[in-house]
């Protein structure tokens, strides 16, 4: 089950505690960690600012997605787990 409006998120990007857990523990960490990769996106974008090289050519805004992919996929700020332990 896919949540409207938040990124796909693998059962991979799940710590293991979640993934041994219920459906309703993977939904709710998904939909934590989704919020985490919109609010990372969103603070790339602002730090590129309207000029250099993650604000302008042709692959400016693959530049940005691919950065706050990277980031959210190397554990990410920890706000989905402070997330997830305040929806549990």
């Amino acid at each position: 089950m896919t949540i409207p409006g938040l990124p796909t998120v693998a059962d991979s990007a799940l710590p293991a505690s979640v993934r041994t857990g219920s459906e309703s523990d993977k939904q709710a960490y998904k939909a934590a960690l989704g919020f985490e990769q919109m609010l990372v996106e969103q603070m790339v974008t602002t730090m590129a600012g309207d000029s250099g090289p993650l604000a302008e050519g042709p692959y400016a805004q693959q530049m940005q997605t691919t950065l706050s992919s990277a980031i959210t996929g190397a554990g990410g700020l920890g706000l989905a787990q402070q997330l997830y332990k305040e929806m549990k």
